[in-house]
């Protein structure tokens, strides 16, 4: 044979060789070809699922992504099924998958898992097996139709792997709970089945499999680190591998093979049991291996004939579970549903008897149908915090409260059509349904009423509202008439019964009782049941309150939610988070229904389908009883009797039946009350109360007929509020008041009119509580009643000081006594036809009257008793008497056809009475466009010749169109704890007035911004600066305000550069002077600080431009221009404690040791001007020197009249701060702040610019930066920062100049010559020279050859100590299976005549020289820190936070070997109960988790790598 021929012959044979290897390579891989020694092994990780093929352990491929805390794996091999667990998502899935392309994701259990640890697949009837060690229970589902059922639920702790021998029904899973175990049963759940196999010498056993050809387990303890094998009883156990193991989670078998994989090396192992190991490493995974199965048709082989579910699903209608008893298998019901009587194969759609439990943001149901007692979460949206629910069994409806969102909701069983039904006007507690008369009751805790409406929501009203303090539970008895209810008032706690309609009111139990909260009713047996919370008892009686007896006393906490079904009665304990029932006629028997269920709150048992409704007869029920609105039932006698009601608003006519709209009714104030009566018709029930919340206590009433609002003032609350007429839309209009008691509308001008007894004035305001105006505040003593005569220009009010009544013009003008020697009159009316005055009087009491101008007065009535309050309508008079309570009316012309109108209840204590009526109303020239005015339009008398005026709110000033108004420029603004006002001295004006700026809380300073009428306030709560708008209506600090400054430590002072646009303050914490731009929140940074230096109070010239401020560590007056330069001290003082400069003369004030000093700014003149107390706060202000501080009211210094004496400001005190607010000059250049760049404190005096913050140096131990890219806002960083290799300096200034002269600067800052000299190695980033041959740590640190391995961590995460790197051991590799072995030696041939070719061809080879591989270390995430601000470092509070540097020598976790590709960290498992011994090594961590903390529970191991550390918090 020729050459040629030979190398062409020697060519052909390779080329073959190759072609049959590959071809068995890509057989073997896509599973087309498998042999008995090379299984494809199926695995998951914590965010994704992976198969390998064992003959290329190197090649692995990922199937599945996207897991977020992948747990067990399983398949089911004959539909190409993948199965697994989610514990973060609370999941099962499955997705088709045939060796080459995975399908969509299939959801298969979404709803009631928390930490599903492991799954089994039945592989002969399509079902899932799955444990869940937080739930307690092994559950099964159908793959197709999704039936569930819960197997078992009792004694399961902390259930791990499971697995299924489907040939015999059994059911086989492991438990590492307080008693670990290993437990056997029947498929089919049966409780007959279940047995212990293994409870000795067993600790944390995690992984099981089945050798199904020989019937045996293997199964793996983590802690005791141990392989075992036995029977399926438990027996012949054997010890397989007994070392070696470092943290075995799961387990597989195949072929005399096992496979596990391990969580703390991160790797998958083999053990060949044919040659007794040795135990060999098969797969490196990251990251970490969870579950693993062997992917292969061997381990789930079909059974030789058909299984008995096989055909027509062995007759059942929904389940037909494998069992290990004849007839192997059993018809089973999904979950919370039963058989059919008298059937072993039918199952009833859905749970019959059902329990309900409100859990604040979920909504539970419970089948009682079924022994596990499994709750499931009904679909509701939107729910904040269940209070109470209930069931309607004509409609199937749920119904429940939520206290938060203030609403009554109803949904389907289902969860469908969910829908409010009900907002509050209070807050809905505790519900009862009445289906008879389809109504719904409820408790108002707030409001303290019961009240009552229509299951659709659509008429309502309160029936009981009377002595009701903190009611809470209720329940009704449809058919007797009657409801109960329990107050758990701590000083008279009580249950009661009425009937439905409020009537017959009784108290039943009100001793030996605390805090009574569920109630419960045995309708047939005429039982009452009721929980006490604080006694921690059950206790029955009968429905008349006798026979009471103790039912049940032990181990309740805090019993909540009660009720009863047929023979048991169930309650829900809010602190032992237990749901229980107990016999209810023995209180035996008790059994736990639910277990560690959080906030669970009320409860309703019931049966679908009973005939509830039709127990018993209502008349009610058959079209309502014939009442146009509400039907009550009502207690017999007579038997079938019931009584018809009317919302809100109607009335009841004569027939008894229809509620109709009347023309006018009577509206009265008592204590918290504002109600109706009725005075048209003739009825018992002629009055209601309206559902208003947050009442205190009313002084007086107003209704304004246009806009259907009743107004009223709270003299507790200090406010003016209005609402509907049907009480709804609840708000506020006028706060910070004294004793307001007289209360008026201008129906024509929608202004309101008030009488203040305490700061002696008359005032008025917009109906929207806007334009507040003081219009008589001199000669006043104590106003009561007022009331109007808009047509005429007029009001009128009473004197209980003088005891006369008085007049004056509408406008305030012109007051003059009317009548004298009227005694106390509390109330006045107008007859507007018969312009006539009438007013009730004491001392002595009597209804008098009299014609508007003061003439022709008349006694009506002398015979009263107390009348307190008067109104008119018609041509009678009504009055209410104080002491008895009665409504009494008369002809308002003689007093004659007197008669009661209301007597029951009894009305004493009446504040007020007004009417409400339809009638039209004379008007004025106000009436049309508010008279063109701006703010008020006040009505004139005739004499005046004119109509009206308009008029603005106090301090304002009408412009010369006398129609507009602007604000003052120059005043005072004080500050009390939650309000701000002015006081201004301007003729013809009230000095003080309240700004109506609601929701401020805690003030410690204020300033004020006179170009865009901004107040300022330093919230001492929230510890920031922020500001709102202020004027003449009212805003909002919570809703309408911006912060300015946040994240302040202990604020203490600050002050306002009006001119510069910017802000100074200080803290206690920091000692420093800081400024920030108001314009744009920049350029913040310190502009003082220094050695010994605790600036406290500051002060600010403006045109002088400087900061003038009390430095208790330098115990001195300091002064320095705005930028903080120039400083120096213009007066000793020691701890002062208040600070003014007075802008006109250049006088610095202070107060200390309880004198008030000055000094000129130029240090001349320091004198005392004051002595007499201590003062918190100074201002200038009119030539006066006003102070304030503690208990004391607000005094006035005279500034040029050292003789006189100071003087209290009238109904002012505890004013921690005032502000003098000046004109700001408009005309200096700094004006504006655009000056100078806009740099905060860089505009000085004249105009001239200084460098402001830029003049700052660093604080010690600091590296100043560049002044780039922002002169005015220089950025420091600490020392440690400069030249560490990451720029933090904007521009990177920290890092230049750091290079050495020659070689390279190592790590530590030293310069080396080379890398292999640095001690700590050197930076490999930029702008570093590289280093191709480093180790490195990260993306920063790169490390010598001889720092590795040296028994020394140099990187953070000691990657250069690992074995991989020190241990020059290769890993043991995994046999060769048959086919490689075939191919190896085809190989082998092909590479001997590869060498003969190259022989025969003497090819000459050039060796080059191989460099030795780079070894590669995953990347970490980059040091991160945050970036540096100016000099001042307290602006922010992540301004200075910085990751803290890793740790050096991290202990061996995933965490640690995962590098940059590790997963998100898994979520942790619950904590365990009462457990003392330590909780197993983890991937993770053993810190203990989310949720129980009064339970010490150690958390189950779980596959999660280390957290990124937290930024460090930063404060001030």
């Amino acid at each position: 044979m020729t050459k040629r021929r030979r190398i062409l012959y020697a060519d052909k044979i390779i080329h073959n060789v190759v072609n049959i290897f590959c071809l068995l390579m890509f057989l073997q891989l896509k599973g087309f070809y498998t042999v008995a020694s090379n299984p494809v092994l199926l695995y998951s990780t914590g965010t994704d699922i992976r198969v390998a093929n064992i003959s290329k352990p190197g090649k692995v491929n990922t199937i599945i992504r996207g897991l977020v805390q992948g747990s067990a794996v399983d398949f089911l091999y004959k539909r190409n099924l993948i199965c697994w667990s989610d514990q973060t998502d609370e999941l099962i899935q499955c997705m088709n998958y045939n060796g080459t392309h995975s399908g969509e994701k299939m959801g298969i259990v979404s709803e009631g898992l928390i930490t599903p640890t492991g799954i089994a697949i039945d592989w002969y009837t399509d079902k899932i097996y799955w444990t869940d060690g937080d739930t307690n229970r092994l559950e099964v589902i159908s793959i197709d139709q999704k039936y569930r059922k819960v197997l078992f639920w009792s004694e399961v702790d902390l259930a791990r792997a499971i697995a299924v021998v489907p040939k015999e029904g059994l059911l086989f899973w492991t438990d590492w709970g307080e008693v670990p175990k290993i437990e056997r049963a029947g498929m089919n759940g049966d409780p007959a089945t279940r047995k212990i196999i293994v409870k000795e010498n067993i600790f944390w056993p995690n992984g099981i499999t089945i050798d199904y050809n020989n019937n045996l387990i293997y199964w793996v303890d983590a802690k005791l680190m141990f392989v075992d094998v036995m029977d399926f009883n438990g027996e012949k156990r054997k010890r397989i591998i007994k070392g070696g193991l470092e943290y075995p989670y799961a387990l597989t078998f195949f072929n005399d093979k096992l496979y596990w994989t391990d969580w703390k090396t991160w790797k998958i192992y083999t053990w060949d049991m044919s040659t007794s190991g040795p135990m060999k490493e098969l797969i490196k995974s990251e990251p970490v291996p969870v579950d693993i199965r062997v992917y292969d048709g061997s381990r789930q082989l079909a059974p030789p004939e058909d299984h008995p579910c096989k055909v027509n699903n062995g007759g059942c209608s929904h389940l037909c579970l494998l069992a290990p008893t004849p007839p192997g298998y059993t018809c089973s019901c999904p979950t919370g549903v039963k058989l059919h009587e008298g059937s072993n194969t039918t199952c009833f759609n859905s749970p019959q008897s059902l329990l309900l439990v409100a859990q604040r943001s979920a909504i539970s149901k419970i089948s009682l149908d079924s022994p596990d007692f499994t709750p499931t979460t009904l679909p509701l949206k939107d729910l904040k915090r269940a209070m109470s629910i209930d069931f309607d069994p004509k409609t199937e409806y749920i119904f429940w409260s939520d206290s938060m969102a203030k609403t009554i909701s109803r949904a389907r069983l289902d969860g469908s059509d969910q829908s409010v039904v009900i907002h509050s006007n209070g807050v809905p507690d505790s519900i009862a349904i009445e289906p008879l008369a389809r109504n719904i009751y409820w408790t108002d805790p707030v409001t303290d009423t019961i009240n009552v409406a229509r299951l659709d929501g659509s008429v309502r009203k309160v029936i009981i509202y009377e002595d009701l303090y903190e009611p809470r539970a209720i329940a009704v008895h449809p058919t007797a008439g009657w409801m109960f209810w329990s107050d758990w008032y701590e000083k008279r706690p009580k249950i009661e019964r009425a009937s439905l309609d409020g009537s017959g009111r009784v108290v039943l139990v009100s001793e030996k009782l605390m805090w009574p909260n569920g109630i419960a009713l045995d309708t047939v047996n005429n039982k009452l049941y009721w929980g006490d919370a604080r006694t921690h008892k059950i206790e029955v009686c009968n429905m008349d309150g006798t026979n009471r007896n103790e039912l049940h006393n032990s181990d309740i906490l805090h019993i909540f939610g009660l009720t009863l079904l047929d023979q048991h009665l169930y309650w829900s304990d809010m602190q032992r988070r237990t749901l229980d029932r107990i016999d209810k006629d023995t209180g035996l028997k008790r059994q736990a229904v639910v277990d560690q269920m959080a906030n669970m709150m009320g409860v309703k048992a019931f049966r679908l389908g009973s005939a509830e409704v039709r127990v018993g007869h209502s008349a009610c029920a058959a079209g309502n009883g014939g009442c146009s609105h509400l039907c009550f039932a009502r207690p017999p006698p007579p038997p079938g009797g019931y009584v018809c009601r009317c919302p809100l608003g109607l009335e009841l006519k004569s027939d008894k039946k229809t509620c109709a709209e009347p023309e006018a009714f009577l509206i009265y104030s008592r204590k918290n009350f504002i109600g109706l009566l009725s005075i048209e018709y003739d009825n018992t029930d002629n009055h209601a109360i309206l559902p208003v919340r947050d009442i205190k206590e009313v002084s007086a009433l107003a209704v304004d007929i246009s806009g259907s609002k009743i107004y009223w003032s709270d003299s507790k609350a200090k406010t003016i509020n209005r609402c509907s007429i049907n009480g709804a839309h609840m708000e506020k209009i006028v706060e910070w008041m004294g004793l307001v008691e007289g209360l008026t509308i201008d129906w024509s001008g929608q202004n309101i009119y008030w009488t203040d007894s305490t700061t002696q004035r008359i005032e008025v305001a917009r109906l929207d509580g806007s334009s507040r105006r003081t219009l008589i505040w001199q000669s006043l003593k104590k106003p009561k009643s007022i009331t109007l005569d808009p047509k005429k220009g007029y009001m009128y009010w009473s004197e209980l000081g003088s005891k006369t009544i008085k007049r004056a013009a509408m406008d305030g003008s012109s007051p003059t006594v009317l009548i004298d020697q009227v005694g106390k009159v509390h109330a006045l009316a107008i007859d507007y036809d018969k312009r006539t005055l009438y007013w009730a009087a004491l001392e002595p009491p009597t209804i008098e009257y009299a014609f508007l101008n003061g003439t022709g007065r008349r006694v009506l009535a002398d015979d009263v008793t107390m009348p307190y309050a008067l109104t008119l309508f018609g041509d009678r008079v009504f009055w209410g008497d104080w002491n008895t309570g009665v409504i009494q009316a008369a002809k308002k012309t003689d007093g004659s056809n007197r008669k009661s109108i209301h007597t029951t209840p009894p009305l004493d204590y009446i504040s007020d009475l007004k009417v409400y009526h339809r009638r039209p109303q004379p008007g004025n020239q106000c009436g049309v466009d508010n008279g063109g005015c701006s703010h008020l339009c006040l009505p004139l008398p005739a004499e005046t010749r004119e109509d009206y005026r308009c008029a603005c709110p106090t301090h304002y000033k009408l412009n010369k169109d006398n129609q507009t108004c602007s604000e003052p420029e120059e005043f005072l603004l004080f500050a009390q704890k939650n309000a701000v006002g002015r006081i201004m001295i301007v003729n013809g004006e009230c000095n003080d007035a309240f700004i109506p700026v609601t929701g401020l809380k805690n003030i410690k300073a204020i300033e004020y911004d006179p170009d865009n009428k901004m107040l300022y306030w330093m919230d001492e709560d929230s510890h920031s600066i922020r500001r709102v708008p202020m004027s003449y209506s009212t805003t909002s600090a919570i809703t309408d305000s911006t912060t300015v400054v946040s994240d302040l430590s202990r604020p203490f002072h600050m002050v306002l550069d009006v001119l510069g646009r910017a802000l100074y303050w200080t803290c206690l914490d920091t000692d420093s002077i800081n400024a920030t731009s108001i314009e744009n929140n920049s350029s913040a940074g310190v502009i003082l600080r220094g050695k010994n230096m605790m600036p406290r109070h500051l002060a600010f010239h403006q045109t002088k431009r400087i900061v003038i401020w009390n430095d208790l560590g330098l115990s001195a007056i300091m002064v320095a221009r705005a930028d903080g330069t120039g400083r120096s001290e213009l007066a000793r003082a020691a701890n002062a404690t208040a600070l003014a400069v007075d802008q006109a003369a250049g006088v610095v004030y202070w107060a200390v040791n309880k004198q008030i000093h000055a000094v000129d700014l130029d240090s001349n003149n320091k004198r005392i001007i004051w002595q007499g107390g201590w003062a918190g706060s100074l201002s200038v202000y009119a030539g006066a020197l006003y102070l304030s501080g503690g208990e004391r009211a607000l005094m006035r210094v005279p500034l040029h009249r050292r003789d006189l004496p100071a003087s209290p400001v009238p109904h002012l005190s505890r004013l921690p701060c005032t502000l003098a607010v000046t004109k700001p000059a408009r005309s200096h250049p700094c004006y504006g702040g655009r000056l100078c760049g806009g740099a905060v404190g860089a505009c000085g005096a004249d105009g001239l610019c200084g460098c402001g913050l830029a003049c700052r140096d660093c604080a010690p131990g600091h590296f100043a930066c560049k002044a780039e890219p922002d002169p005015q806002a220089p950025v420091c960083v600490p020392n440690e920062w400069r030249c560490d290799g990451q720029a933090d300096c904007p521009g990177g200034s920290d890092e230049a100049g750091c290079g050495c002269a020659a070689g390279l600067r190592c790590a530590d800052g030293s310069c080396a010559e080379s890398l292999g000299d640095c001690a700590t190695g050197a930076y490999c980033a930029p702008p570093d020279p590289p280093l191709p041959d480093a180790f490195r740590c990260d993306s920063r640190l790169c490390l010598g050859a001889r720092l590795l391995c040296d028994g020394r961590a140099h990187c953070a995460d000691g990657a250069d100590e690992t074995p991989a790197h020190c241990d020059p051991r290769p890993t043991p590799g995994a046999r060769s299976s048959n086919a490689f072995l075939v191919c190896g030696g085809i190989a082998g041939a092909a590479g001997g005549l590869a060498a003969a070719w190259a022989a025969l061809r003497r090819w000459r080879r050039r060796r080059r020289a191989v460099p030795p591989p780079r070894v590669l270390v995953p990347l970490k995430h980059a040091d991160v820190r945050a970036r540096p601000i100016g000099a001042s470092a307290t602006i922010s509070s992540d301004s200075l936070c910085r990751y803290p540097r890793p740790t050096a020598n991290p202990p061996p976790s995933p965490a640690t070997a995962s590098g940059a590709s590790a997963p998100a960290r898994r979520r942790a498992y619950r904590h365990y109960r009462a457990m003392n011994r330590p909780p197993p090594p983890t991937p993770a961590s053993t810190d203990a988790a989310e949720s129980e903390p009064e339970h010490a529970r150690a958390p189950p191991p779980s596959p999660e790598p280390e957290p990124e550390p937290d930024p460090t918090q930063c404060q001030y």
